[in-house]
């Protein structure tokens, strides 16, 4: 089973905005994983700890911030994630939430093709000879796009589809049966994501990528909020969610593939030892700690659905909490041109300053010195529109 979990870097300062738009300009900020993902995570954990398979993390935004926080989730919890996907291309800069769950429920979508291409790419080579069926599934369960079940060198797996064909244990058409129904099993995928962020609070945009989804895929991918337990049923077709929505406590059962949003009351129960053995055949090669990046190109995105473009939602300004108001005169006022670091004259501190800050109450010695570099200068119109537009 492919798990899907849904995270989200946000500002270290909640609210943090460097635009008139609202616009968050994170590549310019400080981003820490949001904190309701945790349970996301955890969910993700247990999932797998109960059918086997493998857990992925998908994120949006820009590579260089989030690699860090997606690369320390490979060891959290028990097993940690196995593979992590950011999905960071300028055009899906300035997103709303609709823009945001339309790039990311066509992520999800291509993380699963990506998967069944693969049996599809072993299906084609069944029948091409033992020697070119093996190079083939060592190729791809080395690219951990092959579960255990398939293809493994595990000395404790020994009885996969390819290796029993390989020792004439298994007909052709009998592994390809196989094959195709775990091609099946691959597509009753899970989607795990917290409730909510700390920037945004609106909680919809895991009920929006469900939506998404079912567009995609043209059938309805049902999915629960606030979930605060759920079991996954013997026949890996179906699980049983628990939510309590204001004084109403709901139990519902939901056909898999299905999207939850992890209650921060959420806690996993113990698997059943019994059923490690199905557990390890579900299970893939290991992790790949490098994350993948794909661009809208990669997804299969239309580009006017977005981004900024592809965003209905008109956001009014950010305020960074912890600064106060302040006004900016075109032409008038000194603003820092870059960031500047802490600066000491005459035993007193100043600083920091991140570009765009008013360079207002210096003592003129160290503004003079600022202006010869080109650290500080007027605000003019062209630095106006940046702020606008991010």
């Amino acid at each position: 089973m492919l798990i899907i979990t849904l995270l989200k870097g946000v500002p270290s300062k909640t609210t943090q905005s460097t635009s008139l738009t609202g616009i968050l300009n994170r590549e310019s900020m400080e981003i820490v994983l949001n904190p309701h993902d945790l349970k996301a995570v955890e969910a993700a954990d247990y999932i797998k700890r109960r059918v086997g398979g493998k857990t992925i993390a998908l994120t949006m935004g820009p590579e260089g911030k989030l690699s860090p926080i997606v690369r320390s989730l490979y060891k959290v919890e028990v097993y940690g994630v196995d593979e992590s996907i950011i999905l960071s291309d300028r055009k899906m800069a300035g997103a709303d939430t609709l823009a945001t769950a339309y790039a990311v429920a066509n992520g999800v979508k291509t993380a699963v093709e990506r998967h069944l291409n693969a049996v599809d790419e072993i299906l084609n080579t069944v029948d091409s000879g033992k020697d070119a069926l093996l190079a083939k599934a060592d190729e791809l369960y080395r690219q951990n796009l092959l579960p255990n079940s398939i293809y493994s060198n595990l000395p404790a797996v020994k009885d996969s589809i390819v290796n029993r064909l390989v020792n004439g244990e298994l007909q052709s058409e009998a592994a390809k049966g196989l094959l195709e129904s775990i091609k099946l099993e691959l597509g009753r995928f899970i989607v795990v994501a917290g409730i909510k962020t700390t920037d945004g609070e609106t909680g919809s945009v895991g009920p929006q990528v469900a939506e998404g989804l079912s567009e995609l895929y043209g059938r309805v991918l049902p999915h629960a909020t606030y979930v605060e337990h759920f079991e996954i049923e013997d026949d890996l077709e179906h699980l049983v969610a628990d939510r309590i929505l204001g004084q109403v406590s709901q139990r519902l059962r939901m056909a898999i593939p299905c999207l939850l949003t992890i209650s921060d009351e959420y806690e996993p129960t113990l698997p059943n030892p019994l059923e490690q053995h199905l557990v390890r055949r579900n299970n893939y090669m290991g992790k790949t700690p490098a994350p993948i990046v794909w661009t809208a190109n990669d997804i299969h995105a239309d580009p006017l659905r977005l981004g900024l473009g592809g965003s209905p939602t008109i956001v009014g300004p950010g305020v960074d909490v912890g600064k106060p108001p302040v006004q900016k005169m075109v032409d008038q006022s000194l603003v820092f041109f870059t960031h500047i670091d802490k600066m000491e004259l005459d035993g007193k501190m100043y600083g920091p300053f991140d570009k765009g800050d008013l360079a207002d109450g210096l003592p003129p010695q160290l503004m003079d010195q600022l202006r010869a570099n080109g650290s500080v200068g007027q605000f003019t119109v062209q630095a106006l529109v940046e702020e606008l537009f991010a």
